[in-house]
């Protein structure tokens, strides 16, 4: 498997697996939110996609907050169906903290889940608020 940068030419891709994992709006959203990263913005987002055997297989982005630049944000972290629950998803939130970690004034990472069990256990992220019955926001202090 390969982790690499999101190209514009895998955005349609990259969206396919967001709709096959929630909805056409939600691939319709994020297609726009991967374009942005092309743009000129203050704080682009950071898209990677992961690949396996020249396919992608599995989308994810972070950014850096504007709540504060010393905090990070992680969203979008999707595998296609047909590879969930291989652990893709697990290499790739470790590879997110590295990569969020090379940078030596950040402290904190945010993340919306509806599988909080799955990052408190494997990587010691923290409840700090529920947002619904299924949504909880969490936070890995670094």
């Amino acid at each position: 498997m390969n982790i690499r940068k999101l190209q514009e030419s895998d955005i349609p891709f990259a969206t396919h697996i967001v709709a096959q994992n929630y909805s056409e709006k939600d691939g319709e959203l994020s297609y726009r939110e991967m374009e942005a990263m092309y743009k000129n913005h203050t704080m682009n987002p950071f898209y990677y996609v992961v690949e396996h055997k020249k396919e992608i297989i599995g989308i994810w982005w972070y950014s850096q907050s504007w709540m504060d630049y010393d905090t990070y944000e992680i969203f979008w972290i999707n595998i296609a169906p047909l590879y969930q629950r291989q652990w893709i998803g697990s290499m790739l939130v470790q590879h997110i903290i590295k990569k969020i970690k090379e940078d030596p004034d950040a402290t904190s990472i945010l993340l919306k889940t509806h599988s909080p069990e799955f990052y408190s256990k494997n990587f010691g992220f923290q409840i700090i608020r529920n947002i619904n019955d299924s949504s909880k926001l969490m936070i890995l202090s670094l």
